[in-house]
């Protein structure tokens, strides 16, 4: 089997394809920690969470509930695991709902067993929140 080598300036390239994409999409790849995780495009007029969990029985029933909870309708999902972590791409439909994207995420957030939670949906990066010992941090 042959061996390829990537110099310097293709590794920083894959690198940052690697950042960008979990900043836009939601997607990991190569994480040491992390579950390789990939869901398509969120589809036009979605609003698309993560949700980083402990890997227990019925957490992703506990963030669903959340969801539907807000009247939203969920799109697509993925929740894949890797040991004591879970990690959930998620997109919602609000349709012609009126909702609170703050407060949704933090009713997510605070939810025994989430570690934390994205928003995406506007600016790449931003909507990141944390569950410490039960205390909400933006």
């Amino acid at each position: 089997m042959p061996i390829t080598f990537f110099d310097k300036n293709q590794q920083a390239s894959m690198a940052a394809d690697t950042i960008r994409d979990y900043l836009v999409s939601g997607t990991i790849r190569n994480s040491v920690n992390f579950p390789a995780t990939a869901l398509p495009d969120r589809p036009t007029g979605t609003i698309r969470f993560t949700v980083v969990n402990r890997n227990e029985p019925g957490m992703l029933a506990h963030i669903t509930e959340k969801i539907g909870s807000a009247k939203l309708n969920i799109v697509q999902q993925i929740n894949q695991s890797r040991g004591k972590i879970a990690y959930n791409v998620i997109d919602v439909d609000p349709g012609e709902e009126t909702i609170n994207l703050k407060e949704l995420q933090k009713e997510i957030t605070l939810t025994e067993g989430v570690l934390s939670s994205r928003v995406l949906f506007g600016v790449p990066g931003a909507g990141y929140a944390k569950n410490v010992d039960g205390e909400y941090f933006i």
